[in-house]
Parts: C-alpha cells; sequence; structure tokens
C-alpha cells in the first residue's frame, strides 16, 4: 500500500468510525437548492414517475422498481407511509403479469399502458415480495389489499423460483439468459430475509461469494464488462454492506476503502451524472458524516432533472428523518 494509498484509506476509516459525534455535527442545514422530494413524482392516481416529469408529457413513464424500492427506503427510515403505500399497491398489483412480474408503464391518454420490459425480472420481483412483506409487518393492508397481496408475493416468489439457476445457485435477470447481476442477487437475497426464507437466504449468499468474489473485489456480474466503470462497477458493493452478506467487520472496512477511492467522484458526480443517493443509504450507520456529504452535495450542486429520481428523493427524505443533517467538513466552507 502505498503512502498516498494508506492516507486515503485512513480518511475514509476515520468518516466511518465517527459514529455517533459525526451525526451529531451534521444537524445543521447550509442554505442551498432544495431538491424535489418524492410527492412531486405522485402521480394524480397514485403512481410514482421515476423522474419528475408532467404527467401529460411525452416521456411521462412509471417504473414498478423504482417505487417499489423508494418505498423500502421510506419504510426502513420509519417514516409513516400508510395510505401512499395502499394507494400504490392498488396501482401496482392489478398490472402484474401472470408471471409475476411488472414492466415499465408510459403515459398513453387517458391512462398508463405496458412500454417496456422492466430492466430486470429478479430484482423487480425481489423489491415486490420485500415491499408487501414490510407493508405486511407493518398492518399496513386493509382488508381489501390483502388477498391481492397475498396472491402478488405467492407470483413473485413463483417467478424467483423459475429464475434461480440450479447449478450456480444464483438467480438470472430473465428467464432463459445466463445473465447474473451482483446487485440483483442481494435485493433477492434481501427480501428472502425479510420474507422468512432464511433457508434460501443462506445458500444465495453462498453462491454470491462463491462466484462473484474475486479475492479482493466483487465482481458486478458473471459476464466482464468491456470497460470498467462506476456503475455497475464501483457501486454495486454498496449492496452489500448492510444486509449481513458481509461480516460487520470486513463490511467496515470495505466501507472505509471505497469511501477513500470513490466518495470524490460519487459526490462531485464526476464519475457519474446520477447521485446515487443508495450509497449514502448503506453507508448511513457507519458514516452518517459521508450521507450528510451526499445530502450537502445535492444541494450545493443540484443534480439536471433528468438525473434526480424518485430513489434519491426518498433517500434524500429518509435520510432527514433519522437525523441526518447537511454539514459536510470535505465541501468548501463557503457552501456549508
Amino acid at each position: 500500500m502505498t503512502r498516498w494509498t494508506h492516507r486515503l484509506w485512513s480518511l475514509g476509516l476515520g468518516l466511518l468510525l465517527s459514529g455517533s459525534n459525526a451525526l451529531a455535527q451534521s444537524a445543521a442545514s447550509p442554505t442551498g437548492t432544495e431538491p424535489a422530494g418524492p410527492a412531486a413524482f405522485r402521480t394524480a392516481d397514485g403512481a410514482y414517475q421515476t423522474l419528475r416529469t408532467p404527467e401529460s408529457a411525452e416521456g411521462a413513464s412509471v417504473d414498478p422498481y423504482f417505487v417499489n424500492k423508494a418505498f423500502i427506503v421510506r419504510l426502513e427510515a420509519g417514516l409513516d407511509e400508510r395510505q401512499p403505500l395502499r394507494d400504490w399497491l392498488n396501482w401496482l398489483l392489478p398490472r402484474q403479469r401472470a408471471d409475476g412480474g411488472f414492466d415499465r408503464y408510459c403515459r398513453r391518454d387517458p391512462g398508463w399502458t405496458a412500454c417496456q420490459k422492466a430492466d430486470a425480472d429478479d430484482s423487480m420481483a425481489a423489491t415486490t415480495l420485500h415491499l408487501i412483506t414490510l407493508a405486511r409487518q407493518r398492518g399496513w393492508l386493509d382488508e381489501s389489499l390483502t388477498p391481492r397481496a397475498n396472491a402478488a408475493s405467492a407470483r413473485a416468489r413463483q417467478l424467483l423460483a423459475t429464475l434461480l439457476d440450479r447449478r450456480t445457485g444464483l438467480y438470472r435477470v430473465f428467464a432463459g439468459q445466463d445473465l447474473f447481476l451482483l446487485m440483483d442477487n442481494a435485493e433477492v437475497y434481501d427480501a428472502l430475509v425479510v420474507s422468512g426464507q432464511r433457508t434460501a437466504a443462506s445458500a444465495l449468499a453462498t453462491a454470491m461469494r462463491r462466484h462473484f468474489h474475486t479475492g479482493h473485489d466483487w465482481a458486478p456480474s458473471l459476464t466482464p464488462y468491456d470497460r470498467r466503470s462506476f456503475y455497475p462497477h464501483d457501486l454495486a458493493p454498496a449492496y452489500l454492506w448492510t444486509n449481513g452478506l458481509i461480516p460487520p467487520a470486513d463490511a467496515g472496512v470495505e466501507m472505509a476503502a471505497w469511501v477513500a477511492q470513490h466518495s470524490s467522484g460519487w459526490l462531485s458526480r464526476q464519475s457519474d451524472a446520477y447521485p446515487w443517493g443508495l450509497v449514502a443509504w448503506q453507508i448511513r450507520r457507519a458514516a452518517p458524516a459521508m450521507a450528510a456529504c451526499w445530502r450537502a452535495a445535492i444541494r450545493q450542486n443540484p443534480p439536471s432533472a433528468t438525473h434526480w429520481t424518485l430513489l434519491d428523493a426518498s433517500v434524500d427524505q429518509a435520510l432527514a428523518h433519522i437525523g441526518v443533517g447537511q454539514t459536510c467538513a470535505l465541501l468548501p466552507r463557503s457552501t456549508r
């Protein structure tokens, strides 16, 4: 390890070890451009668009994966999303395909029409199962929703069963395609754990370590990419930090190394135009100061409307709800 690399790693480790003190110090809110919150993405009929686009505009679309993931984050933060979640499930569940999956939807007056297949069937099924399980655990499924939610969960489980590759123990992105992604399998693992399928989750964790871990890093896919990029190579490991797939001590070391190597490009969005709030959500417990830096950065240098998603808005709201502020020692003092 070079002296410079050691200094960067030490900085990352220091941020991770800052704990509750960093959380307390991040309570102040600097002035800046306030990003749109989740409500700005909501449609009149209870759905949510991925990007903040007028419903009547060409290109208005709903990707159920993003909505499910956004609700999961807000529920994990302890926000009371009872009625918005019921409205969303009332919109979503009637649109489930017979095989348990969902499409993406475009505005076609007078309503929404399936216009694209899901980006990934495995993560779509996983987040559906995950979200419905969380809603059930909180007692938020009323009498009219419960039978439909139970049926939707069963179909999502069935779809996941068809996507499981018995040879590798991993879940395919789509049936009939030997494409396996680290992020997707992490989301399946989360859904299996939350829904009480511990044996299946343990088997998946073993398969993920066997096939995705290279000995010193995590491969984002079993199929090599032509070149390395922030998404998916640098982003993918963040999906493993807080769900038990990595032992806590090892996760702390990996987070510290990630912060040292990638935090600058992530916060400045020089590595990728999207702000990737999911990293801030995954790192919130170990390094609340770094999560606060993300909240500060999106105000100091706001993402464009085409890169600020419902999921990022939900992460920002969730972080605020658990007490993560916006002060960041890594940003210029004049913007704090």
